[in-house]
């Protein structure tokens, strides 16, 4: 009976199976030993390999898909397993099929095997190409990227009659070319920093900001193992239907100490005025600073030399109107900003330093639909009420229903059209509660990005960042970024609010509040200054439970 079943032939569809399963296996059921461990051998060297990558922990592997290089490695190593499976498979049915003919059945079964290896490859083929896309389009490269949300309409232009109290956005075609910035600003450029960067960038870089077509893409990528603090401007903008032009109404400022690994956020009121602008471009704003002064001082204007100026007037070298209008006014000052992913960003990059009296690296900007996508794609974001909100919100795309919502205090796991509303609600409170909220959420969406969530759900945030954000990160730099990011204890971040009567105790005729810059100042290096034990009154059970 044994001698029976051991002369019993092989099944070739079997044997097909066995390869697709494990390499080898079918060899080593079909009697080829040698040929089986031979072609087993790669499957041991990728487990081994797979465990260590998986031993160094799940922020390493982040670091490393948010490389297109080791991307496009990744792509070409599954090309070739890919091939060495099929031919584990298409071997073991050739060598148990010896020779004799072989019916519709096995054939049917090796057909299907082959699809079935093949499939999970493909997928893996199309995550790594979306990823690369996604990483090369959202992340500086060395090429400038287009202005972001070109789509939207241009800043809204109005007449500005005695009484007029809104908001007024006037697209001046002198504004759009003013000097370009004499120094780098943005972390990207640190290869330019004296005590950093490299000699030979340093001492071309008066020759590259006159023709910078060419000499970036021959310089070293950024390095920042010097680095003791990282700072990247967060806003968010509120364009969307039926919204005349893009506003930042959510400005941000997040900071990192390499060192200590304590980390802050500074909210920026969308309503402040009078911020100071930088000396190159302090005086842009004339005409605007004219238009939106009181009519009860324009009335008494005079202009006896006939320069259209009047006599009276006095420029504040500031930017007159609310902070959250500088990125529609500016947002096509490429003259000025020619080698910045979005110069109305760069712009309010710059007026945001000098508001706070620090250098900031990067900048990113989400609109309202890409939020709302984030959200979603983490699987929603847990997060904590302290107060009800109800309220109905604009839609974040074309064809949506207006958003209603009714959250009650506690726990919730808002999706993303509830996490909207939740940071835009004002009817029922003050701009002020809803710039807490807006950093609350921020708080908790970082929390909820954990590395396994990054890799469960990357193809979906993928798609939602890239349709929606602008940054001016640098690719190179991004792994670092994942990794500094992964030490974050994002209950203990730092929150505080720029918000009247402290930080701007007086305001304008419109009753806008204008900065106290030394209070706010102050407050900044109070805490950047801070130590590892220092506990700060907005810290962990204030303002946001994480």
């Amino acid at each position: 009976m044994s001698e029976a079943r051991e002369s019993r032939p092989a099944r070739p569809g079997l044997a097909a199976v066995l390869s697709g399963l494990v390499p080898g296996a079918g060899q080593w059921y079909g009697r080829r030993l040698r040929r089986g461990i031979l072609l087993f051998t790669p499957t041991l060297i990728l487990a081994l390999l797979a465990l260590g990558l998986w031993s160094r922990g799940r922020t390493r592997l982040i670091e490393l898909v948010v490389q297109p290089s080791v991307l496009w490695a990744a792509l070409a190593v599954n090309l070739l397993i890919v091939g060495w499976r099929e031919f584990a498979v298409v071997d073991a049915f050739r060598i148990t099929r010896n020779g004799s003919k072989t019916g519709w059945f096995p054939a049917s079964i090796l057909v299907v095997t082959i699809a079935a290896v093949a499939a999970p490859h493909v997928l893996l083929t199309a995550y790594g190409f979306e990823a690369i896309d996604s990483l090369e389009t959202i992340f500086a490269t060395d090429e400038v990227a287009s202005p972001l949300f070109v789509e939207d309409a241009p800043p809204r232009a109005a007449p500005f009659a005695p009484g007029d109290t809104d908001l007024v956005v006037v697209a001046d075609p002198a504004l759009a070319s003013v000097p370009k910035t004499p120094t780098p600003k943005s972390l990207r450029n640190l290869v330019f920093r004296r005590g950093i960067g490299d000699p030979d960038a340093i001492a071309a870089w008066p020759d590259i900001i006159d023709d910078p077509v060419e000499a970036m893409a021959l310089l070293p990528p950024v390095d920042t193992a010097d680095l003791d603090r990282i700072t990247i401007l967060l806003a968010g903008g509120d364009g969307g239907p039926g919204r005349g032009g893009m506003r930042t109404d959510s400005i941000n400022v997040a900071t990192l100490d390499l060192t200590t690994g304590r980390a802050a956020l500074f909210g920026i009121p969308r309503n402040l005025v009078q911020v100071p602008l930088r000396s190159d471009y302090d005086q842009a704003f004339n005409e605007l600073q004219q238009r939106i002064t009181s009519w009860d001082e324009r009335k008494h204007w005079t202009d006896s030399d006939g320069d259209g100026v009047p006599d009276q007037f006095v420029p504040c070298h500031c930017f007159p109107d609310q902070i959250n209008a500088i990125y529609p006014f500016t947002r096509k000052w490429t003259d000025t900003y020619p080698r910045e992913a979005d110069p109305g960003m760069a712009t309010l990059r710059d007026t945001v330093e000098l508001l706070l009296g620090i250098h900031i690296d990067f900048y990113a900007l989400v609109n309202m639909s890409g939020f709302v996508r984030v959200v979603d794609a983490l699987g929603g974001v847990r997060t904590y009420v302290t107060g009800p909100v109800q309220t109905e919100v604009s839609p974040a795309r074309e064809g949506e229903d207006w958003i209603t919502v009714d959250i009650q205090p506690g726990w919730h796991r808002l999706n993303g059209h509830e996490a909207l509303a939740y940071v835009r609600e004002r009817k029922h409170t003050s701009d002020y509660v809803r710039m807490r909220r807006q950093r609350c959420m921020l708080k908790a969406v970082a929390a909820s990005a954990d590395p396994s969530t990054i890799v469960r759900r990357f193809t979906a945030l993928s798609r939602a960042f890239k349709t929606s954000v602008r940054t001016d990160i640098p690719l190179d730099y991004l792994p670092t970024l994942v990794s500094q990011a992964a030490t974050l204890d994002f209950g203990d971040i730092v929150t505080v609010g720029f918000t009247p009567p402290e930080y701007a105790p007086t305001a304008n005729y419109r009753n806008q509040p204008i900065p106290d810059i030394a209070a706010i100042r102050a407050k900044v290096q109070e805490i950047l200054n801070a130590d590892e034990d220092t506990v700060f009154e907005t810290g962990r059970d204030t303002e946001c439970r994480i």
